[in-house]
């Protein structure tokens, strides 16, 4: 069985212009700052805002099969992430379009319909981790008889928005996908640290589900998707890294102190070189992959989802300490970041998990 995704469909100039739309859609819509009205939100989602990037745009079928009316490869993917990661924009692209239109996608024609399903916008919500939300062929909270489905998933994003869910449930054979519409699971909303990043525990009891692969060929195409979505949620990283490291140059070179711009103070200039060195070290681990210089997506992907949790949280506390008082104030936009950086970290695996994952990968 393939799991191969394209490397990129789009050229340069068309790749800047989707970036662009992407952004001016997100921003135009009050984001990053209207992440704050979502706190008291049963969902987290802006459907409105995903309608317009889903359907009107077309990011829902972004790195999906032609067959299904996909479009783009592996770098439309990340260029996606990437602005929607600069603007908080709490749409369920990666969970959704990536995770699961990639698992899905994995499955041949017997997934079509659900390709399709999300490709007009139907939101898929990913039931594949255990109970620490982490994907383990080894460990998974699910089984199955071969028609119905039962065990329950912690963390599963977007849960309280889904329609369906792609489950990875274990059965005599192995591990095989199957998918559980939302009317036959019991969902339940967690609270979430990011606003923008809503998760449930989602129940299945003896739930009736459609199996889309057999003989326990499902992990190595979970597996696939989870390397592809390591790599979306690096590239969602590198777009907060620098949107905190932009917001925090420009206020340096406002802020005076002692008759100075504190931009102008060694002690500053140096720890904003330091901030800038994490930024450019997790962009170049992406350009590598998007560039063709991948030799190994699985072991990429936990080489930019390590680095990628460590800047991206070293990033956001030097934005509120150097944006001073300002910074701690629940008005300011860097406790935002700060919140999606400890989301994005503890997703599928936090550094430490992935370096661990790494040396396995590289037999070390």
């Amino acid at each position: 069985m393939s799991f191969e995704l394209p490397l990129a469909a789009l050229d340069s100039e068309e790749l800047i212009d989707l970036r662009n739309t992407v952004r001016s859609a997100a921003t135009e819509s009050g984001y990053p700052t209207a992440v704050l009205e979502l706190e008291k939100s049963e969902t987290g989602l802006d459907p409105e805002l995903w309608s317009l990037l889903a359907q009107d745009i077309g990011l829902c079928a972004v790195g999906l099969p032609e067959s299904a009316g996909g479009l783009g490869g592996l770098a439309e993917i990340l260029a996606v992430a990437e602005e929607l990661g600069a603007t908080l924009a709490p749409v369920p692209f990666i969970s959704s379009t990536v995770l699961c239109g990639q698992i899905l996608a994995s499955c041949g024609e017997s997934a079509a319909p659900y390709l399709e399903r999300i490709a007009t916008g139907e939101i898929a919500s990913p039931a594949v981790t255990n109970a620490r939300g982490l994907w383990s062929a080894t460990d998974i909270s699910c089984t199955s008889d071969g028609n119905t489905v039962s065990g329950s998933v912690r963390f599963t994003p977007f849960g309280a928005s889904a329609t369906f869910f792609v489950v990875a449930a274990r059965t005599r054979s192995g591990i095989d996908v199957f998918v559980v519409e939302a009317s036959n699971a019991n969902v339940n909303s967690l609270r979430s640290l990011d606003f923008s990043r809503p998760s449930a525990t989602v129940v299945f009891e003896g739930a009736p589900a459609v199996r889309l692969s057999t003989g326990g060929t499902g992990e190595a195409g979970i597996s696939h998707a989870v390397d592809v979505t390591l790599m979306a949620v690096a590239a969602d990283q590198l777009g907060g890294s620098q949107a905190c490291f932009d917001m925090t140059l420009d206020y340096i070179k406002v802020r005076r102190q002692f008759n100075r711009e504190i931009g102008s103070f060694q002690a500053i200039k140096h720890r904003m070189t330091d901030a800038l060195m994490l930024v450019e070290m997790l962009r170049s681990g992406i350009e590598k992959v998007t560039s063709g210089g991948a030799q190994d997506l699985s072991a990429d992907a936990a080489i930019n989802k390590s680095w990628g949790s460590d800047s991206y949280i070293s990033m956001t506390a030097e934005a509120i300490q150097l944006h001073g008082g300002i910074g701690f104030t629940w008005e300011h936009t860097a406790h935002l970041y700060f919140r999606r950086a400890r989301y994005d970290a503890a997703f599928l695996g936090d550094a430490a998990y992935q370096r661990e994952r790494l040396a396995t990968l590289l037999n070390w």
